[in-house]
């Protein structure tokens, strides 16, 4: 399927089968996760944490998302491939339509971006352009350092309504689906209801959304130094990484 294509077959799940996805960042965790079924492999500006080692993802460069891009499509996946516009990267609709085009010529096949009404020129930029988008609302990362840390949204009728009129930008800008970050389970619901386009939950609480998307570490147990609340780990790679370590330093020591 062509990247248009893909990107409709998530859209018409509005509604229907619930849409899994994961964050990737090289090869082979690409293939893994497309052998094993998931619908979207994104290519998240996480990486700054998980992989890069930042506190945040307000360092993570373009070119970093680019290296991460193409290692991911090398896998060839029949999961649509989404990858992050970092910080600055599309700060005018033209910054953002030329990046978009830096990241689908490296393999990605939409873009995701964060914020809402402020940003609809700049997803109808790239919409236009024949690139697909994903919304991302609610809590946004990359404005973690101007708003003090990580919170909770739509906890007021006022903060609900703002963030349903940036949804309603965004689509009517052609995003064919929105993330919706640590917004508080019943705004999340009320969001998913009246939206025409998936709604992808990550902190909204689990059945809430038309689909859901975890860091892959979370899910793998396999960066254990932070772990967000929401999280639900499914296996402990850490501890299987430091056993296995552990018997190959006495293998080789004689111990």
């Amino acid at each position: 399927m062509t990247a248009l294509q893909k990107a409709e077959s998530i859209r018409v799940r509005k509604g229907g089968r619930r849409i899994a996805a994961l964050t990737a960042y090289d090869y082979p965790s690409a293939r893994l996760l497309d052998e094993s079924g998931v619908d979207v492999l994104l290519v998240g500006d996480s990486l700054g944490m998980v992989v890069l080692g930042f506190p945040d993802t307000t360092q993570v460069t373009l070119d970093h998302m680019l290296h991460h891009v193409a290692a991911v499509a090398r896998a060839q996946p029949q999961a649509l491939i989404v990858g992050d516009l970092p910080i600055h990267t599309y700060d005018t609709p033209e910054q953002a339509l030329e990046t978009a085009r830096r990241l689908v010529a490296s393999g990605a096949e939409a873009v995701k971006l964060e914020g809402g009404l402020r940003q609809a020129e700049k997803v109808r930029a790239i919409t236009e352009a024949g690139i697909p988008v994903m919304g991302h609302i609610g809590m946004l990362p990359q404005r973690v350092i101007e708003e003090g840390g990580y919170r909770k949204k739509g906890k007021t009728p006022e903060q609900a309504q703002a963030i349903r009129e940036g949804a309603q930008a965004l689509i009517d800008a052609g995003a064919f689906a929105l993330v919706l970050e640590s917004i508080i389970p019943q705004t999340a619901r009320l969001l998913t209801n009246c939206l025409s386009v998936p709604t992808i939950g990550i902190g909204c609480g689990h059945g809430i959304c038309d689909g859901e998307v975890a860091v892959i570490t979370d899910l793998l147990g396999s960066y254990p130094w932070f772990v967000p609340p929401f999280a639900r780990t499914g296996a402990d790679v850490a501890g299987i990484t430091r056993e296995a370590v552990v018997r190959y330093i006495s293998q080789v020591r004689g111990d």
